[in-house]
């Protein structure tokens, strides 16, 4: 008689179940467009970047930041946390429905100029670009 070890466990796998882990001070940056809106509204699109000449040191400045630690970049302020979306007072824009207002949101600063900024927000290391804002809408500096 053949005896029989117990059938084995169907393996499954739980998605979405691992604990986002806090950025590390050494890590550095990459860049996701997978929630980009890409349209001309209080925001700008590629295509328009493109004809205003930004684009170039938009990907000049995105390659500078991936080959820097956070803790530089934020000792050179490239990048701004604000932790969430902007009050509704402070902002022209509004947060997307497919995101959330308590994503860790901030920018991307000096991007050919001192008003042009990229707007998005951090996930473990990866900044997910929402915006263009040409015109430094996303937080107004108050003068």
């Amino acid at each position: 008689m053949n005896k029989r070890s117990s059938p084995l466990k169907g393996a499954t796998r739980r998605e979405n179940t691992r604990d986002a882990q806090p950025l590390k001070r050494d890590q550095y940056l990459s860049f996701s467009f997978k929630y980009f809106k890409d349209c001309d509204d209080v925001g700008q699109s590629l295509a328009t970047w493109a004809d205003e000449n930004l684009l170039g040191p938009f990907i000049a400045k995105l390659h500078h930041i991936s080959t820097v630690n956070i803790t530089e970049l934020q000792t050179q302020k490239s990048v701004t946390n604000y932790k969430n979306f902007p009050p509704t007072d402070k902002t022209y824009f509004s947060c997307p429905s497919d995101l959330d207002k308590d994503e860790n949101w901030g920018v991307i600063r000096n991007i050919g100029g001192q008003k042009q900024r990229v707007a998005g927000f951090l996930r473990d290391n990866i900044f997910y670009i929402v915006f263009l804002d040409r015109d430094h809408k996303f937080w107004p500096s108050e003068n």
